[in-house]
């Protein structure tokens, strides 16, 4: 049960960074609103926040994980060696693509964003790519050393740095936009990328992971290529689906993709504070199970992680779609940003919460998947996954006319697929009865829930209180449910809190 403690950590110390985001999403909404020089940014932004997405969260710790345990089981030097041989040519691999990508800017955006050369920001779009893109190294080396301390059970850091991140947008929009406008952010993004590896570098001192960088070529690189390349094809074609958003919003209404950023950036809240972290925990145990054969283990903790998944995912998806338009006025109504730029980013923000349990469900069986060396197979379901979310974009942008709701909901429908994708060719157990038990459980708590919060909504109070409300008292009477209820996880989560405190 060591995944669920570090879950716990990681989503303690990435609840601290996720306020800091909201702040930070309200400070820059604030000093720039929603317009095309704001859709110049995060158009920029995503090219190398979405390959931050697949080196920090996806197909490298899926490849490196399972290996450096194993290479570790065998002589913690070699573990050593291997680590200095791939963070050289890990950084080699980073440093073509940006300078790539630097030069090419101009081109890539023509391609993401091709509705922005009748809008005029295409030149713009481009210039802030070449500024922000070298983040990509930073974020890059703070992915591999937070890999690294996973292996160590030290989940804390990693989940903390990206606060420093935040730190900086909110630093760089309130005392550099007066002085540089929108550039101001993109500084903030590449003084954010050094000051998360740089925090993490104390404790990998600590843990004995620092290493010299050395060309010479570990035996197991070519295992770790040959591991990564389906694992990375699997996770850029699960962020490819973004990049379709991108494309199809540059089409839309201005400010189309600045309302699907600040919607997504709601919607990674439950994502990003728990299924991420469980997924990168689950990782790290089920490896370290799959490497012993202890399959009792290994599929224990997998059914376990799937009702965690239920107990935060289905209650989030309510939550968003109940109370998200309060939650998108607290957040963001102020200074440039209008109450119908909130209408609007609800919308996208609904679309993507209708898929949350898709997601949160992918993402433990891709980390079974990555623990028992099979990194085809997630590679397949996300290709599937991400035509079928495409085909549903086409069809709900230009038939259906659904805007920004219809783009969010394309990914969300193609994330299912793609669980089921999964579910079907899975060869391992999970016990399927236990887990739709806690499904049921879940369910009761969360209609209950709901009441409550349309209750709160029509009571004569501030839109403050009727969030603060919702969101907390809500989630206690929930919690209050599900352990009333015996809810597996719930109870769990219930005696790990009452033997720490105990102690």
């Amino acid at each position: 049960m060591n995944f669920i403690k570090n879950t716990i950590i990681f989503s303690f110390a990435t609840f601290i960074s996720r306020i800091l985001g909201y702040i930070r999403d309200a400070v820059v909404a604030y000093y720039f609103g929603s317009n095309q020089i704001t859709d110049a940014f995060y158009v920029a932004w995503r090219l190398p926040n979405t390959l931050r997405q697949l080196v920090a969260e996806g197909s490298f710790n899926a490849a490196f994980i399972p290996i450096y345990t194993q290479e570790y089981q065998k002589s913690p030097e070699s573990a050593k060696q291997y680590a200095a041989s791939l963070f050289s040519y890990y950084t080699l691999v980073l440093s073509v693509i940006t300078v790539f990508i630097v030069i090419f800017a101009e081109g890539f955006v023509k391609v993401i964003a091709p509705g922005f050369a009748d809008k005029g920001n295409l030149q713009l779009t481009a210039e802030l790519v070449r500024i922000v893109f070298p983040y990509l190294i930073l974020i890059g080396w703070t992915s591999f050393f937070m890999a690294l301390l996973n292996t160590k059970d030290r989940f804390f850091i990693t989940g903390i740095a990206p606060a420093l991140l935040n730190l900086s947008f909110i630093f760089s929009s309130v005392f550099l936009s007066a002085y540089l406008g929108i550039y101001a952010l993109a500084v903030g993004a590449l003084v954010g990328g050094l000051l998360q590896f740089l925090i993490q570098l104390p404790q990998s001192y600590k843990e004995g992971l620092l290493f010299k960088p050395t060309l010479k070529k570990h035996p197991a690189i070519n295992t770790t290529l040959k591991k990564m390349l389906p694992a990375f094809a699997s996770f850029g074609v699960s962020q490819f689906s973004f990049v379709i958003d991108t494309v199809l919003a540059s089409f839309l209404y201005t400010g189309a993709v600045t309302y699907l950023y600040y919607g997504n950036r709601i919607f990674q809240l439950p994502l990003g504070l728990f299924i991420i972290g469980l997924g990168n925990a689950l990782l790290v145990s089920l490896s370290k199970h799959f490497a012993e054969k202890n399959f009792q283990s290994f599929n224990r903790d997998l059914t376990l992680s799937f009702k965690m998944s239920l107990f935060v995912s289905i209650p989030a998806m309510a939550g968003m779609v109940f109370l998200g338009k309060e939650i998108v006025e607290l957040l963001l109504v102020r200074g440039a940003f209008t109450y119908q730029d909130a209408l609007l980013t609800y919308y996208a923000l609904v679309g993507y919460a209708a898929g949350l349990l898709g997601y949160a469900f992918t993402r433990p069986f891709k980390s079974a998947y990555f623990a028992t060396g099979d990194t085809k197979t997630p590679l397949i379901s996300t290709v599937v996954g991400l035509l079928s979310s495409m085909l549903f974009a086409v069809l709900f942008t230009f038939v259906f006319k659904w805007g920004v709701f219809g783009l969010a909901l394309a990914s969300s429908l193609g994330a299912y697929v793609n669980f089921i994708y999964l579910y079907f060719h899975y060869k391992y157990s999970v016990d399927l009865k236990s887990i739709f038990v806690s499904f049921l459980k879940v369910l009761i708590s969360t209609v209950l829930m709901v009441v409550f919060i349309e209750f709160i909504k029509v009571l004569n109070v501030s839109l403050a209180v009727k969030v603060f409300a919702g969101v907390v008292l809500g989630g206690v009477l929930y919690i209050a449910v599900n352990f009333l209820l015996k809810e597996e996880s719930t109870v769990l989560l219930f005696n790990m809190v009452k033997r720490k405190l105990s102690k």
